[in-house]
């Protein structure tokens, strides 16, 4: 038996009454904590008479994927591509300007497991965090703990694809913290102690759960959280209200918290700089811009010198402008930086080319072979060094790298043409007569191929005619 804090009535203690609350010993009788329950209810209803915040969020998520539905993003795993034409949070392209995506990102969902899980959440946290800090009051602090996820997500790792409202809702659950260590609220400690664990058990499940799953962007939760804690204890009320709160003060709380948002926003810019310039020099080479990726790449690595794919497309730019000493010592700089894996194989490839291009075929030979040791199924490095082969005259293993290129991709027209001339300059004209043919069949509007074709099938004859002499 134990004694209730409340009433003083004897009652048999139990444990664990509530959603998420772990087994906590209940120091309240029944009947206290359902007249309590009740009379909180009604306070909360006094405070805040309709809650309408919530469901309009709710809705607004909802109307959004039903229209991402629309359009054709998958149900379940949209594309990256679908996300960020929806308004995904995507470093390299907020933190060049499209700030947007910060709030946007909040409403866009990476499918409808991660659309429910979320608005359940917010179902359950917001409705009651609503009637605690006032409808508008909420709505600043779901918004303001979106943004500062966001901005989080992007501090942390720039690099991914970020959505959804769970760095909101994260806030709401700090606002909901914040308020009943904070606040001032007349209810039994045994009824607040019940309901702050059971939120404490919510984001603690979540955090660990997200730790220790690839691509949950915990960044976010605890950006969010965190906006939410600070913003929770500074725009509490008194529960009942025993003063009206002030709503210039509640006003210049939002506007100081929004305000603080920009200076943090200029500090993550200025950390990812980086990123930044490298994101601008990819979407030059996009366009074909090669000047302005030059530049772009070398601000990056003037702000990152280690910054190994900066290097490698930097010589991409180079290699396109055809200065290629340049282009051969950033391919090589960015080897040396320890690129991965598949950009290695592509680096060496590309460093074969520019070898190739001025002639140092021996070199451009080294560098195709190490792609090939890396990616041994990449059809176009086998037809460059095929190339490369037969500039120094070694038919033999040009016609073995053209003809791999061929077993790959079989359509190569170039690789065709190739493995024509190898066996041309061996002599084997029938080979080179019957690859030609393939090739033209690829491409019937070749007008050089067909000259060449009719000029070989005339030697041929030439030579059975002077044989048979």
């Amino acid at each position: 038996m134990a004694t209730c804090k409340e009433c003083g009535q004897e009652f048999i203690p139990a444990t664990g009454r509530g959603g998420l609350a772990p087994s906590i010993p209940i120091e309240t009788c029944p009947e206290c904590v359902k007249a309590a329950e009740a009379a909180f209810h009604r306070l909360l209803t006094e405070a805040t008479p309709r809650v309408f915040i919530t469901p309009i969020i709710i809705a607004l998520n909802l109307a959004v994927f039903v229209a991402m539905l629309a359009t054709g993003v998958s149900f379940f795993a949209p594309q990256s591509e679908q996300l960020l034409k929806w308004g995904a949070d995507y470093g390299l392209q907020t933190l060049n300007g499209e700030w947007w995506r910060l709030l946007s990102s909040v409403f866009v969902h990476i499918g409808v497991v991660h659309l429910l899980l979320n608005m359940w959440c917010l179902w359950s946290l917001g409705r009651l965090a609503e009637r605690m800090f006032g409808n508008w009051t909420f709505l600043a602090l779901y918004l303001l703990s979106g943004l500062g996820g966001g901005l989080a997500s992007v501090w942390w790792n720039p690099s991914i694809i970020s959505a959804g409202a769970s760095g909101a809702v994260f806030g709401v659950a700090g606002g909901l913290v914040a308020f009943w260590h904070f606040g001032k609220v007349a209810l039994p400690r045994s009824i607040i102690k019940r309901d702050f664990v059971s939120i404490l058990t919510f984001v603690g499940y979540n955090l660990t759960y997200g730790f220790a799953k690839d691509g949950v962007d915990n960044a976010a939760h605890i950006g969010g959280l965190l906006v939410g804690l600070a913003l929770g204890a500074l725009l509490r009320r008194p529960l009942p209200a025993t003063t009206v709160p002030s709503r210039m003060r509640i006003g210049l709380i939002c506007v100081g918290a929004a305000l603080t948002l920009v200076p943090v926003a200029a500090v993550v810019r200025k950390t990812h700089q980086s990123l930044i310039s490298y994101e601008r020099g990819l979407m030059c080479l996009e366009n074909n811009v090669n000047d302005r990726a030059v530049e772009e790449f070398t601000r990056a690595i003037a702000s990152d010198p280690a910054f190994a794919q900066a290097h490698h497309d930097l010589g991409v730019a180079y290699l396109r402008q055809e200065r290629y000493e340049q282009a051969i010592n950033a391919f090589k700089k960015s080897l040396d930086l320890k690129l991965e894996v598949r950009s290695r194989a592509m680096a060496y490839h590309n460093l074969g080319l520019a070898y190739s291009a001025i002639s140092r075929n021996d070199e451009a030979i080294d560098a195709f072979k190490q792609a090939l040791q890396i990616n041994p199924q990449d059809a176009e490095t086998h037809y460059y060094l095929g190339v490369a082969y037969l500039d120094k005259e070694r038919y033999d293993e040009a016609i073995t790298n053209f003809q791999q290129s061929l077993k790959l991709k079989p359509d190569l027209a170039d690789a065709q043409i190739g493995l024509g001339e190898a066996y041309e300059a061996k002599g084997l004209l029938d080979q080179a007569i019957a690859v030609y043919e393939q090739a033209l069949k690829l491409n019937p509007a070749a007008e050089e191929l067909q000259q060449k074709l009719s000029e070989l099938k005339a030697r041929g004859t030439h030579a059975a005619s002077a044989s048979r002499h």
